[in-house]
């Protein structure tokens, strides 16, 4: 995960609410499914580097996460920007998807 900023409670005001650049936040469990969808969130951290901030929460943080913004389903892909949420996107995505996604923010 070295494109993608771990997230914890005691840095989220630092890397989310404070950050300049649009933040793509990926709400997802550790299951099966995620080590794909990684490949994929890193793809889009390395293209788009120098104006997007990809960050994943802590597995502990997650529920926080889920009921601050209002996550009723995962994989989830929030859109920040200033901390508050100006796109979703809920379930799977591809590349294509993602780049669709975060492109109108940017």
């Amino acid at each position: 995960m070295s494109r993608v900023q771990l997230i914890r409670p005691q840095n989220f005001q630092q890397h989310v609410m404070a950050e300049k650049k649009i933040v793509l936040f990926l709400c997802m469990p550790r299951d099966d499914a995620f080590y794909h969808q990684m490949k994929i969130v890193e793809e889009i951290a390395r293209l788009y580097s120098r104006e997007l901030k990809v960050v994943l929460p802590e597995e502990s943080f997650i529920d926080v996460f889920k009921e601050d913004y209002s996550i009723v389903g995962t994989p989830t892909f929030l859109v920040l920007k200033n901390g508050r949420e100006v796109a979703r996107s809920l379930g799977v995505a591809d590349l294509d998807a993602l780049k669709k996604l975060v492109d109108p923010f940017l």
